[in-house]
């Protein structure tokens, strides 16, 4: 419900950016950048309620190194829990103990911040459902179950049943259901449910730039008050990154994978998904919900802060692939000033922080 195309929305993207951040006085209750509202409250799961046991077994297997292939990794190694859910590297090594079996991901670890609003994930938007890419990194070189759906799916049951029999009655509590009499897709399916289940509490609201939408002329500095006026306007940043997420969850090509003269990019982004030209090279926009936390940024994290990404969209790079956005068919006229507002701007999106659960006592 959230995804939108520029396309979409073109008519009144350009009236956003036809305003700033020094608009009259917005009427009570009323929000002063309306495109931008807070996060909702969580999405209904009236068919599969995130109950106190669902979500504590959520909890044990996010946090189980036993469950993967090696025994000494888990989901919170890439995606921690004390820094926004991702790991700040540029890309994660999750399992030290395979070093000559890919132990390098192939892109940076994005936050979990929010993740169960989305509509689609992954940086090609290669799943829509968040029961099945909570479970899919066991099917991965991260985690060492194994490299195909079916082999890593045979494992992770063996896991649960056998090798950790204690997660029996977890299951069976939490979803009525005997693992043991399951099949290898099913026990599956419900580990991705659970730890969908454990993610709802990833959420990242309540940020300064909120409380100053709302009326609070206190709650951001000035400098943050004109880099939400940049961001409105001349920036550009709000055709993408708009709505309650900041993001369109769309795809867009800023030239961060350029092809080289045979035509060949390090990454195809969304285009291994839809086979369209049009695609390749572009990449999910990411949402700015307690982006000052999460970087690296890019889906390679070539960018090693938020400043040069500000900057790669301001210079020439922007420009350097043929198939990039439209939006980028020149640089973005952005001053050192500008900059420096959009930066602390941006810092203004951090939420009230997400209070780290104790994993219960594992089976």
């Amino acid at each position: 419900m959230f995804a939108r195309t520029i396309g979409q929305n073109r008519s009144w993207i350009w009236l956003i950016l036809s305003l700033s951040a020094c608009d009259p006085p917005a009427p009570q209750n009323a929000l002063r950048a309306p495109e931008l509202p807070p996060v909702p409250p969580l999405p209904a799961s009236d068919d599969d309620p995130p109950t106190a046991d669902r979500i504590a077994l959520g909890a044990a297997l996010f946090y189980d190194a036993r469950l993967s292939g090696s025994g000494h990794t888990s989901c919170n190694a890439c995606h921690l829990d004390k820094i926004a859910f991702q790991d700040n590297l540029i890309k994660s090594i999750p399992d030290r103990s395979y070093p000559s079996d890919r132990p390098t991901l192939e892109r940076n670890t994005p936050s979990l911040y929010n993740l169960v609003y989305a509509p689609v994930f992954r940086w090609d938007g290669s799943d829509r459902d968040l029961a099945s890419v909570m479970t899919f990194p066991f099917a991965e070189a991260n985690m060492n179950l194994g490299y195909t759906i079916p082999d890593a799916q045979a494992q992770l049951k063996q896991r649960l049943t056998v090798d950790v029999p204690g997660y029996v009655p977890l299951f069976q509590r939490a979803y009525a259901e005997d693992l043991r009499a399951l099949d290898d897709n099913a026990v599956w399916r419900l580990a991705g449910r659970a730890l969908a289940a454990y993610l709802r509490r990833a959420v990242s609201r309540d940020s300064a730039f909120d409380r100053w939408n709302a009326g609070d002329d206190a709650a951001m500095s000035p400098g943050a008050v004109r880099g939400l006026a940049v961001f409105r306007t001349r920036g550009k940043c709000v055709v993408c990154h708009n709505g309650p997420f900041f993001s369109d969850f769309d795809f867009h090509n800023l030239s961060t994978s350029v092809p080289d003269k045979g035509g060949h990019r390090e990454d195809e982004g969304r285009y291994l998904v839809t086979q369209q030209e049009s695609d390749r090279g572009a990449f999910l926009t990411p949402t700015l919900r307690g982006v000052w936390d999460t970087g690296p940024y890019f889906h390679d994290g070539s960018a090693p802060g938020l400043r040069a990404v500000l900057r790669h969209k301001s210079s020439a790079a922007v420009t350097a692939d043929p198939n990039r956005d439209a939006l980028f068919r020149e640089p973005l006229a952005l001053s050192d000033g500008d900059i420096d507002d959009l930066l602390e701007f941006m810092r203004a999106l951090r939420g009230e922080p997400v209070p780290v659960m104790a994993p219960p006592p594992l089976p």
